[in-house]
């Protein structure tokens, strides 16, 4: 009775073995051919857990990629045209030097003394947004003024002197055709950083450098006409004749 009462029971367990290998064989037929979707195992308490933490960091990395622009992009949005303000501003000039294309040392006051109308800024060599555009806007300038006003300086201070070389300002002076009234200028880095201050446009970095022209009229020692924005010619040149005309 003991032997047939365990030929019984493993029968019945073969059977229950067969039928549970039929329904995940069937389960499997059905998903495939996606009649229904299949059910996945429910998950666990820890992987949840996981899960809510990965899509928060996830969330969180996308947030502050939003709300971050990189350098490139916030040199960018600098790089709007237009003038954003104009005002009349007094700054001395620095008694430095700098140097020129030749690698000549200048003295920065006698440059911009009151002998000659000024019109200044700043700029380095591998800006790619704003510089070539204020640049542009001197080629233009130098263009349209050379003819009739010859006492007319331009003047252009890197602000990335560890880079920009006066060999590399003079291919940069070609690449914008300068003449012989337009100075490119560069130095040490603390002479840089000190110009920069005196007409309050230093910014820490150079990516975070902000597009300026200053005017300045014949016989004027510190009085200057500034404006912040990435200006065009046109408006420069309207600037320039306003002050020549007083």
């Amino acid at each position: 009775m003991k032997i047939q009462s365990k030929a019984s029971g493993n029968k019945i367990h073969q059977k229950f073995a067969h039928w549970k290998f039929l329904t995940l064989i069937t389960i499997g037929i059905i998903c495939s051919s996606e009649m229904v979707p299949c059910i996945a195992d429910e998950p666990t308490s820890h992987e949840k857990s996981m899960d809510m933490s990965m899509d928060m960091k996830m969330d969180s990395s996308s947030h502050e990629h939003a709300m971050e622009p990189s350098e490139h992009q916030h040199h960018m949005m600098m790089s709007k045209p237009g003038l954003l303000s104009k005002s009349i501003v007094e700054y001395s000039t620095p008694k430095l030097q700098l140097v020129d294309m030749k690698g000549e040392k200048v003295a920065l006051n006698k440059i911009l003394n009151a002998d000659s109308p000024i019109i200044l800024n700043f700029i380095f060599t591998t800006c790619t947004s704003i510089c070539p555009v204020q640049s542009a806007a001197f080629q233009r300038v130098q263009k349209q003024l050379a003819g009739t006003h010859s006492d007319l300086k331009l003047i252009s201070i890197s602000t990335d002197p560890e880079t920009d070389t006066p060999k590399v300002l003079r291919e940069y002076a070609t690449r914008f055709n300068a003449g012989p009234q337009w100075k490119l200028l560069t130095g040490s880095l603390e002479n840089s950083i000190a110009v920069q201050k005196a007409f309050a446009v230093y910014a820490g970095d150079k990516m975070d450098q902000k597009p300026v022209t200053f005017l300045k009229a014949k016989g004027s020692d510190n009085s200057w006409v500034r404006l912040d924005g990435l200006v065009d010619a046109n408006l420069i040149i309207s600037e320039f004749n306003k002050l020549s005309s007083k």
